[in-house]
């Protein structure tokens, strides 16, 4: 949608849009966007929800009437809606994470054993969908998550086997296991709604421990597009208090 709205633009056609990756819209530098700090898949915050649904289409059809371009990113102010589903009971984490230290030393080490017990759940998952999702950062579970050790550990340039700017096989190295996680969570039987799988992730995983230790890290970086992923790309706003405390959202 960002290579089409530039060449809308230059056709003399006003275009908006909203954006759920800000860092990914910064790069792009495109005339109008709205940033909007909501899961991904859902750029109007949650479903049924009209009244604040419009709230969202008319902040990203507002920039329109901007005058002060030519690139405006604005961020829209609120989170979404916690969403109720009253047919989504009788699901439970599938692997209980009571215990886990927190020491920051020790992550890697719980992550690793984290994936180990969570392996059976995703191969039901796969086995009963008949597919699991293919990985987009060219990665193993374990680089990615050894690699994200190291930078919660202070390396500047830790020894991940990819020729990907350290952004990029961040982003896509997190996509890669919060996927995988997901998939195994709905491998148990019973059936969640987003908001409790993510509430899960973010707040009982230990891999949720170490993405927010790695983003503490680069939100520190003297490189400043790097200070920018780690504060507003790495973990999402809702959970940065619990996760990166002490760290401003945004710049």
């Amino acid at each position: 949608m960002g290579a089409v709205s530039h060449f809308l633009e230059d056709e003399g056609i006003a275009t908006t849009g909203i954006s759920l990756v800000r860092i990914n819209t910064e790069r792009m530098e495109l005339p109008r966007f709205l940033w909007v700090p909501f899961e991904l898949g859902r750029p109007f915050g949650a479903p049924h929800e009209p009244d604040f649904q419009r709230r969202v289409l008319r902040a990203a059809l507002g920039l329109l009437e901007r005058r002060d371009g030519p690139v405006i990113l604005e961020d829209f102010p609120d989170d979404a809606p916690v969403v109720h589903d009253d047919d989504a009971g009788g699901w439970s984490c599938p692997v209980s994470f009571a215990g886990a230290a927190a020491d920051d030393s020790v992550l890697v080490g719980e992550v690793l054993a984290e994936l180990r017990r969570l392996a059976p759940w995703q191969e039901v998952y796969a086995a009963h969908r008949g597919r699991s999702a293919p990985a987009a950062s060219g990665l193993s579970h374990e680089q990615i998550v050894r690699g994200l050790g190291e930078l919660a550990g202070g390396a500047n340039d830790p020894s991940v086997a990819t020729n990907l700017p350290l952004p990029e096989w961040v982003r896509l190295g997190c996509d890669d296991l919060r996927t995988w996680y997901m998939e195994a969570a709905q491998g148990r039987p019973g059936r969640a709604t987003s908001l409790e799988l993510r509430d899960w992730f973010w707040r009982e995983t230990a891999l949720a421990r170490l993405i927010g230790a790695a983003a503490v890290r680069l939100a520190g970086s003297e490189h400043r597009a790097l200070g920018m992923f780690g504060r507003r790309a790495m973990v999402p706003r809702v959970y940065m208090d619990q996760l990166m405390p002490g760290v401003e959202p945004y710049i």
